[in-house]
């Protein structure tokens, strides 16, 4: 019988350093504990694909290549999100002022009513991570994201 060439070791060093899977289960629980919050709060129907419209939605309304821009997915996919979030009421698309041609993606009056919302259960969830590993702890990996975050966002290709 022949012998594999050995790699368990070099693998579990990469498995124990690699930081992928971390920050995909800790998003996922994110979005859970969010979602969760956002039922109990009336609004049963926002899935977790709908961040990626809700989070990059400012208050003046943006195009939709601009938002799946800044979500890096496709304008399609984009579109999908924002046409399930128009049926549910969450945002509407009005005329752009400085194109004739072009539609922005805007908060409706009830998705104004869900910002509030968002940030007391967004908060909520974070107290509850800076309770499991201490607000020190909270704080400097806020400030890691955001500096690798800037930094992703400044060398990428445009």
């Amino acid at each position: 019988m022949a012998t594999r060439p050995g790699f368990g070791p070099e693998l579990q060093r990469f498995q124990k350093g690699n930081i992928g899977p971390s920050l995909t289960e800790i998003a996922r629980d994110f979005h859970r504990r969010a979602l969760a919050g956002f039922a109990a709060a009336g609004h049963p129907a926002l899935q977790a694909a709908h961040t990626a419209v809700i989070s990059h939605l400012g208050q003046e309304g943006v195009r939709i290549t601009e938002l799946a821009r800044r979500a890096g997915m496709t304008k399609q996919g984009m579109g999908q999100l924002v046409d399930e979030l128009e049926r549910l009421g969450y945002v509407e698309r009005v005329a752009d002022s400085t194109d004739s041609r072009a539609k922005l993606v805007r908060f409706s009056s009830r998705g104004r009513r869900l910002i509030p919302q968002g940030i007391r259960i967004a908060g909520q969830v974070q107290d509850e991570y800076a309770r499991l590993i201490g607000r020190r702890r909270m704080k400097a990996l806020q400030e890691s994201l955001q500096v690798l975050q800037h930094a992703l966002r400044s060398t990428a290709p445009t």
